[in-house]
């Protein structure tokens, strides 16, 4: 049978300390061996390349199933197709190409008669392949929770295929403590497919800080709220991430908790800090007394847009939600649309904002604009409307 069986290692040359990467196809009884390294041209047609991309897209739909999910095979298959993608570079005529011209086959230099060169892009908007690679590609995934934007996101996580293969039978999203038991769980049944370096848990309202570099680029997930929306249903929640822990006592009105929570998803993609919990006992990066600067919506507005790998809306959940199927597969469940932590004064329409009394929260509401243009972006990218919605 037409079962391609694929091999993905790195090693390293110890002369240029290049990484050598090493693709074998196996097709019927034939083998097909070559080389590729990133920092010499390829020597290869750039149609064989493709040929092999192919025979690995087939190898992706195969790895579909429950029996094959989380094996090696798979993971090889699925990195592959995230990471290799044929570009175009220019060569010092000025020429520039991505495939072979004319029947000469490739030589071993690229020029306008020769084969393309095979680069690898690590981008995280890097759509080529099936939902499959580009999910894998994103693993471990280092959600960043901003308070009171959707902790039902990890629902949908979870039950993206291969996330959590070990998620018992009898687990039930809906139950009370449902999230906490994933929360403790989640090692055990989702292994290495959620990150929680430098935090307390996968969920927390820890910063991004340093950890941008380590593990969040390329992995970042995050839904946002529109701000002022977001700070009122923090209020109605017990004054999540006030800093009761500063002031010693709770905001007096809406007004106080609003201007001392400004910004607070900003400071979270900008800077550290442990954010467990509603985190009103002890310092987050959310709550706090000194406010968001100039150069951190700057900078957060930056790490959103070249960082993550999902942005998406509070507001347009359902849309969200279909998006964040369309890029990493799997069916829509009803639970990805329940509310598991309603506050006690949830609402399914907005908040009537005017106990602010006009104030705006400046520097969310930068970031919110980016988000929504991201947003618009990946709809887009991956053919999302409301009337391919209605297939949730």
């Amino acid at each position: 049978s037409l079962n391609p069986f694929l091999e993905f290692r790195n090693s390293w040359s110890t002369g240029g300390a290049a990484m050598m990467m090493l693709l074998r196809l196996n097709v019927l009884h034939f083998s097909l061996h070559f080389f590729i390294s990133l920092s010499l041209p390829l020597s290869l047609s750039a149609s064989l390349v493709r040929h092999a991309l192919d025979k690995a897209d087939s190898a992706s739909a195969a790895c579909l199933g429950t029996a094959d999910r989380g094996s090696g095979f798979c993971d090889e298959v699925a990195y592959l197709q995230s990471h290799a993608l044929l570009q175009p570079r220019s060569t010092s005529s000025g020429l520039s190409f991505d495939s072979p011209r004319g029947g000469g086959g490739g030589g071993g230099e690229g020029n306008a008669e020769g084969g393309g060169d095979l680069v690898v892009d690590t981008s995280p908007h890097n759509v080529l392949g099936q939902p499959a690679a580009r999910l894998q590609a994103a693993r471990p995934v280092a959600w960043v929770h901003v308070p009171k934007c959707g902790s039902s996101l990890a629902i949908a996580l979870i039950y993206l295929p291969g996330m959590c293969p070990l998620l018992p039978s009898n687990y039930v999203s809906t139950e009370p403590d449902s999230l906490a038991h994933l929360i403790s769980n989640v090692d055990e049944w989702c292994p290495g497919s959620f990150s929680s370096e430098g935090r307390a848990t996968f969920q927390d309202h820890s910063g991004v800080g340093q950890l941008y570099a380590t593990s969040i680029q390329g992995h970042g997930i995050i839904m946002l709220r529109q701000p002022e929306q977001r700070i009122i249903s923090a209020w109605y929640y017990n004054q999540h991430s006030w800093p009761y822990w500063l002031y010693k006592r709770w905001a007096t009105d809406l007004l106080e908790f609003a201007q001392v929570l400004s910004g607070c998803a900003v400071r979270m993609l900008t800077r550290d800090g442990i954010g467990e919990k509603e985190g009103q006992f002890s310092p987050t990066p959310c709550g706090g007394p000194e406010p968001a600067t100039a150069a951190e919506v700057v900078l957060a507005k930056q790490r959103l847009r070249e960082g993550f790998v999902f942005v998406g809306l509070t507001e347009e959940w359902d849309m969200s939600i279909c998006l964040l199927h369309a890029a990493f597969g799997g069916d829509c469940r009803a639970s990805d649309f329940a509310n598991d932590r309603p506050g006690t004064n949830s609402t399914d329409s907005f908040y009537d904002t005017s106990e602010l009394m006009g104030f705006r929260d400046v520097p969310d509401g930068a970031l919110y604009e980016e988000a929504s243009e991201i947003f618009a972006e990946q709809r887009l990218r991956y053919g999302v409307s409301h009337d391919a919605c209605q297939l949730c």
